[in-house]
């Protein structure tokens, strides 16, 4: 299993809108197609509160060729609508990791 994570950094004052577009219609979009589940949005907490919020959203995929399946079909649609919305906003960084069994 594969672990898709990107961190956002949000400016303050956008932080609610950013939660609620997220909710609404960012993950709706981005599990659409199957191939990406489990959607889990958390708050970051870190030193630099004062200059904005930070969330981190992650999701699951089963393996590395359903997520770049997902990357080369359906990525550029989810984060138009991310660019739309918060163009200069928001900025963010992904982590792919893998589950290791204990």
């Amino acid at each position: 299993m594969i672990i898709y994570n990107t961190t956002y950094h949000v400016a303050e004052g956008n932080q609610l809108d950013f939660v609620n577009f997220m909710k609404e219609k960012f993950i709706p979009k981005a599990v659409e197609s199957g191939l990406l589940t489990n959607p889990r949005l958390s708050r970051v907490f870190g030193k630099h509160e004062d200059d904005g919020y930070s969330f981190a959203l992650e999701f699951t995929a089963d393996n590395m060729a359903a997520l770049e399946k997902w990357n080369d079909e359906h990525s550029r649609d989810v984060y138009a609508l991310l660019l739309k919305g918060f163009a200069d906003k928001v900025s963010g960084f992904t982590t792919l990791m893998q589950v290791v069994r204990l």
